[in-house]
This record gives structure tokens, C-alpha cells and sequence, in this order.
């Protein structure tokens, strides 16, 4: 098993080293490669296609990158790959193409996107398309229920939750106020014991983050860092960050 902290030694670029202005989209081959080339560590994030297989994408409709409308899970892949984004000649990938690409050079997190619906298919699906993978790999969610459900398939990696304050926005409204109370405070870890906290660095500290950092001994990455001022302050309340948008390692 890959130790949660060893996997976190380096810098980690938020759906890769991501560049418009350079042609290089969020969540694509070129992105992945720049972080590749400059020795980060990658996230991506994966939802399911309509023919049940693992595409690298973050939202569930292709409208904000891309010229359709459609929703990920009503395309197969086949189609997905047809769809060109607003920028850059890139194509939608697989996790299966991800996982050529990266080929072990550097560690790779991956977020399993929930529909919250309690469909769990896809931690299955994702833990057989890294199940021969020897590089260094680990999988989060916002969902407890799908951290549950990759130790299941994945009880060999590093599995943890992302997490942020959940206010009443619109993204998360969908949730009562107990849901996202619970889910701020991390009061699912007796049940889901993840091995690293991700929480959104403009929510720390946070006492619950502490407590659990503390008491069971796991790191904490800050998400997602878009500034050197944001850096330092995570430098002093996190063992790593998910930064975009600039270079950490040119930061003083």
C-alpha cells in the first residue's frame, strides 16, 4: 500500500497544470503532460459514460468547456470523444488513456464524482481500471458513500474525502442543512475512517479538520490554492496543496 503521506510529497496540479491562454484545458492530456514534464503531482476527476466506462472529466454537463450541451452519462465515449472543447485541440479522455499517459512518473489523485443518488458503481468500475496500475495512485470523493465503497474495491490505497463548509449555494442546496453540517465536520469518519482529508483552503483552519488530523494521524491538503499568499498560509495548516493558475515552486 502507498503510504497517504509519501504520495504527497510534491506540489499537486488541480486537473493538471491547466492553461487556457496555452491551449492546455482542465482534465486533459495536454495539462496532464505540462505537470508530467514539471515533476507535480496530478488530480483529476472521473465520471461514468452512458457505456459504463471512466472518463476524465468534472462536471456532469459539457457545457462550460466545451460546444455541446449534452450530460456525460447520456454520451459514450465513442461520442464524448467527438465533442471538441472551446479550447485547445484536445479530446475527452478515458481513465484507462490517464493511466498510459501518467505511466508511474508521478502520483496521481483521483476524485470519483458523485450523482449523490447512491449509485456506487463507480468506485467498482474505477478500482478495475487501476487495478493493475503499480504507480502511486489514491482516490477521494465528497461523498462518504463512495469513500466507503473505493476501500471496498480498494482496500490497498490511500482512499479520503474532500470537503469544504458547504454553504447554501446552489451547488450544494440539494443537501439539507444537517447533510451539510455533517459533511463539514467530517462526523461520517467513524464510519468511513478516510486515509487524508482534502478541505477547501478557504475554510481553515477548522476545528473538526484539526481534531481528526491530530487524533488519527492523517494529512490534510488544502484545495484549491490560486495564489502565493495562499501557498504560505496553507504551508502553516496543511502538509500539501492543490494549486492552479501559478508555479508553487517559484513562490519565496
Amino acid at each position: 500500500m502507498f503510504d497517504a503521506a509519501s504520495l504527497f510529497k510534491d506540489p499537486i496540479a488541480h486537473r493538471g497544470l491547466h492553461d487556457k491562454s496555452q491551449g492546455r484545458v482542465e482534465n486533459c492530456e495536454s495539462s496532464f503532460q505540462a505537470a508530467i514534464d514539471a515533476g507535480f503531482a496530478i488530480e483529476c476527476d472521473v465520471r461514468m459514460s452512458e457505456d459504463n466506462q471512466v472518463v476524465v472529466f468534472h462536471d456532469d454537463t459539457l457545457g462550460r468547456l466545451t460546444q455541446n450541451s449534452s450530460t456525460v452519462l447520456d454520451l459514450s465515449v465513442a461520442e464524448l470523444k467527438k465533442v471538441p472543447f472551446n479550447d485547445g485541440p484536445d479530446r475527452i479522455q478515458t481513465l484507462n488513456e490517464l493511466l498510459d499517459q501518467v505511466s508511474e512518473k508521478v502520483p496521481l489523485i483521483i476524485e470519483l464524482k458523485s450523482q449523490w443518488d447512491g449509485d456506487l458503481g463507480l468506485a467498482l468500475r474505477v478500482a478495475e481500471t487501476i487495478g493493475t496500475y503499480f504507480g502511486p495512485v489514491a482516490t477521494m470523493s465528497f461523498d462518504p458513500a463512495l469513500v466507503k465503497e473505493a476501500q471496498r474495491w480498494l482496500p490497498h490505497l490511500p482512499n479520503g474525502i474532500v470537503a469544504e463548509h458547504y454553504r447554501d449555494t446552489e451547488e450544494w442546496r440539494f443537501l439539507s442543512r444537517f447533510q451539510r453540517f455533517k459533511l463539514s465536520k467530517l462526523l461520517h469518519w467513524p464510519q468511513t475512517k478516510p486515509d487524508f482529508i482534502s478541505y477547501n483552503i478557504n475554510d481553515l483552519p477548522s476545528w473538526s479538520v484539526s481534531l481528526f488530523e491530530n487524533l488519527m494521524s492523517v494529512p490534510t491538503i488544502c484545495w484549491t490554492v490560486r495564489t502565493p499568499e495562499q501557498a504560505a498560509r496553507a504551508a502553516e495548516i496543511c502538509d500539501q496543496i492543490t494549486f492552479e493558475g501559478f508555479d508553487p515552486r517559484s513562490t519565496p
